[in-house]
C-alpha cells in the first residue's frame, strides 16, 4: 500500500481530474509551492517522475475511481 497523507490524497484526486497546480491550490486553499511539494511526495511514493505518470498510475492501481474520486 502507498502511504499517502490525507492531503496528498486530496491533491492526487484533483490532479487525476486534470486540474492545474494553480486550480488545485485555489480549491484546497493552499499555496502553489505547497501543491508542488505534495505532488513531488506523491511522485516519490508512486515511483513516477511527473504528475501525468502519477495520475495514470493512481488510476491503474485503483487509487482513484473512474470519476476521479479516491
Amino acid at each position: 500500500a502507498f502511504k499517502l497523507t490525507p492531503r496528498e490524497k486530496d491533491v492526487l484526486e484533483l490532479l487525476c481530474r486534470g486540474l492545474s497546480n494553480k486550480d488545485i491550490s485555489e480549491h484546497l486553499g493552499l499555496q502553489i509551492v505547497t501543491i508542488k511539494l505534495h505532488i513531488r511526495g506523491i511522485c516519490r511514493k508512486l515511483s513516477v517522475t511527473n504528475r501525468t505518470q502519477a495520475a495514470l498510475k493512481a488510476a491503474s492501481l485503483g487509487l482513484v475511481a473512474a470519476n476521479g474520486h479516491l
